[in-house]
């Protein structure tokens, strides 16, 4: 029952990033049928997290209160409204109107779901689990690709959009009943605590690692929302289609795990700034190369050391957490720094794409890798405390 509701959460986890990523796809229909320029698509897709952006935090607390099984299931009912809402959408303003309330439940999921897996799994699972979640967003990605290559051809870009958010009703549905039978790894139903509190949730390693979450995701996002339509521009600049490269994030979600079994926060940390140095060196080459095999090469790089950074720094999170803190309020935390990346990685992916064209994107997200190597080389000597 256990092993069946984790991985139920971690199916509707990965569907729920294939929500965030459908826009991607539609970026040539959205810019022919609604004349939507590139910015304006990046603000489409980064409407969904808006919410986390603004009010992850205070979200992460009230969670904690309220209950991570309850908001978890709230969370898929929301989701799963505004994606058909989405769907049928026929206005901007009411495509707009759809995204926000897809975001609402996007706020709640990317809160819940991640604090009640690490409260249902036994210590010995706890870093695999939480290193597979920490690539829902680009696996999620690469599910949006392959499933709109194959939807969209025979029922069109609407159909499309339907058919993504019923994929993810079929791996939310089935969660909710596994989730209210099973109790959390300590023997308890709840895993609500009283007595955290937020100077005691959110010392200075949860800050770091939420700034380099932050600056992760706005490098991450930057480069699989337009990389789509990098790839229909350029035509053969890579030999692999983006879905491929895009699948490349799981390879980075198990190199991690695997290096992580046994080990402390602080290796973690050092996985992460491996990630984040790889992002660095090889973003510029693998936008701005005309060398195919070394566009590719560096492209699948970059996908690699996504899953290696998204996961090295879920894994450290509840191990940063000091005794008494709160868990929920933490990835409330990391939570909003990424909110707020993925707010502003697409429209400003898309501004520097529109003035310099495609090297430009890899300049920027080299830049944004670099920040995030600042913020995790201070944890690497961090002791740590378990919650």
């Amino acid at each position: 029952m256990r092993t069946a509701a984790i991985v139920a959460l971690l199916a509707a986890g990965i569907m729920a990033g294939a929500q965030l990523g459908k826009i991607a796809p539609l970026v040539p229909w959205y810019r022919s049928e609604a004349g939507f320029s590139l910015v304006s698509i990046g603000w489409l897709t980064a409407l969904i997290a808006v919410f986390v952006a603004i009010a992850a935090l205070p979200a992460g607390w009230a969670i904690q209160r309220f209950g991570t099984r309850q908001a978890s299931i709230l969370s898929f009912i929301l989701l799963a409204a505004g994606g058909v809402a989405l769907a049928f959408a026929n206005t901007p303003a009411a495509v707009l109107l759809a995204r926000l309330l897809e975001g609402i439940g996007y706020l709640a999921l990317v809160i819940a779901v991640p604090a009640l897996l690490s409260d249902m799994s036994p210590a010995g699972w706890r870093a695999s689990v939480m290193a597979v979640w920490g690539g829902f967003v680009p696996i999620g990605f690469a599910v949006a690709n392959y499933l709109a290559a194959a939807v969209i051809p025979a029922a069109g870009e609407r159909g499309f959009l339907l058919i993504a958010t019923l994929a993810f009703a079929v791996f939310a549905v089935p969660a909710i009943p596994l989730v209210l039978r099973t109790r959390d790894a300590n023997g308890s139903h709840s895993a609500q605590s009283n007595g955290a509190y937020l100077k005691q949730s959110l010392g200075l390693p949860i800050v770091l690692l939420s700034l380099a979450f932050g600056a992760y995701v706005i490098s991450s996002i930057g480069f699989f929302t337009f990389m789509p339509a990098f790839v229909q521009e350029t035509g053969d600049r890579f030999v692999v289609s983006a879905g491929f490269i895009a699948l490349m994030v799981p390879v980075g979600n198990l190199i991690a795990g695997v290096l992580l079994h046994g080990r402390d926060a602080r290796a973690a940390a050092m996985l992460a700034g491996l990630g984040f140095v790889i992002s660095v060196l090889f973003s510029v080459p693998a936008f701005a190369s005309v060398n195919t095999a070394v566009a590719t090469a560096a492209a699948i790089a970059i996908a690699i050391a996504g899953g290696i950074i998204a996961s090295a720094l879920f894994a450290a999170i509840p191990v940063f957490v000091p005794r008494g803190g709160s868990v929920s309020m933490a990835i409330g935390l990391v939570a909003q720094a990424g909110g707020i990346g993925t707010l502003l990685g697409p429209p400003l992916a898309g501004a520097i794409i529109e003035r310099y064209s495609w090297w430009g994107l890899g300049a920027f997200l080299s830049v944004a890798a670099l920040a995030g190597l600042v913020c995790v080389a201070p944890l690497v000597t961090e002791r740590t405390q378990r919650a």
